[in-house]
């Protein structure tokens, strides 16, 4: 109770959008709730466990937070971005089911948490928390090359299908007439990376406020795939070996990067010793 008092108004509520989307993961594998085709059941199941998992690492954000930690709300920007991003699948294509209000649950407490103000923070005390720490251009350059990856690989599925007029194989395994991925992606996901790889490149304030929640949600995103395919192995379903070799490497790259960037300051050296000392959080 002490610990939500000190939550503000967008913390209650993405705290909310936490324990709706844990029920709704812990729900998922309850045998009959999901009416979907088999390869939709074995995909969710994966998320189910990575929703689960960014749930947690959004409760350790908040907690730092209300400690007035600058870490913590980047972190848990992150995992709240991650949130809303897994159960837009969810509460628009999955199968009318007893869990389907836990669904909106999440996107409404997650969205109204972001009007309010969650991912608000001073660019500067961001700036400052990566400073020595963030590889600049390293994950400037990360970043960009996932966003066109990702970019790139939509919109060429797109235009496969308008030109030979058949949906993606994807998505007529699922039974779904469209991806909302492809609208995240491309819409969202990839503008806003590129803005944030851009900013770092260029040494301009705010990049760190991007690229840190960027590279939690990219490392839970990675995470939830990888899950995504051993279930859907367990079930006999079709593999794609280039895909998964891509999460693989980009949830090893954005969580060494993450690490590297919130890892605790040194102390300055002797010679600098009157230096004022970066606000960290």
């Amino acid at each position: 109770m002490k610990i939500l008092r000190a939550l503000s108004v967008s913390q209650r509520l993405a705290a909310m959008a936490g324990v709706a989307a844990a029920v709704a993961s812990l729900a998922g594998f309850i045998p009959g709730l999901y009416r979907d085709p088999k390869v939709v059941i074995a995909q969710s199941h994966g998320f189910d466990i990575g929703d689960l998992i960014a749930v947690m690492v959004l409760g350790l954000g908040l907690r730092w937070a209300t400690r007035g930690s600058v870490r913590g709300r980047l972190v848990a920007t992150g995992a709240l971005g991650y949130l809303l991003y897994s159960f837009v699948t969810y509460a628009f294509l999955i199968v009318l089911n007893a869990a389907t209000v836990l669904y909106i649950a999440v996107l409404g407490f997650g969205v109204w948490s972001f009007v309010t103000g969650f991912a608000a923070g001073d660019e500067q005390e961001a700036d400052q928390l990566v400073a020595g720490h963030l590889h600049r251009r390293l994950t400037a350059g990360f970043m960009i090359v996932i966003a066109a990856l990702f970019a790139l690989t939509w919109l060429r599925e797109i235009a496969g299908s308008v030109v030979s007029g058949q949906l993606p194989a994807s998505l007529s395994a699922a039974g779904w007439p469209m991806n909302p991925v492809y609208v995240l992606d491309l819409g969202f996901v990839a503008p806003v990376v590129v803005l944030g790889g851009s900013r770092l490149l260029r040494g301009k304030s705010g990049g760190g406020r991007i690229a840190v929640p960027f590279l939690v949600f990219l490392s839970l995103l990675s995470s939830s795939v990888l899950l995504m395919t051993i279930f859907m192995a367990m079930g006999s379903q079709p593999l794609s070996m280039p895909l998964i070799a891509v999460f693989v490497v980009a949830m090893g790259v954005s969580a060494a990067l993450t690490w590297i960037a919130l890892r605790t300051q040194r102390q300055p050296r002797a010679e600098s010793i009157q230096t004022p000392l970066l606000r960290t959080g």
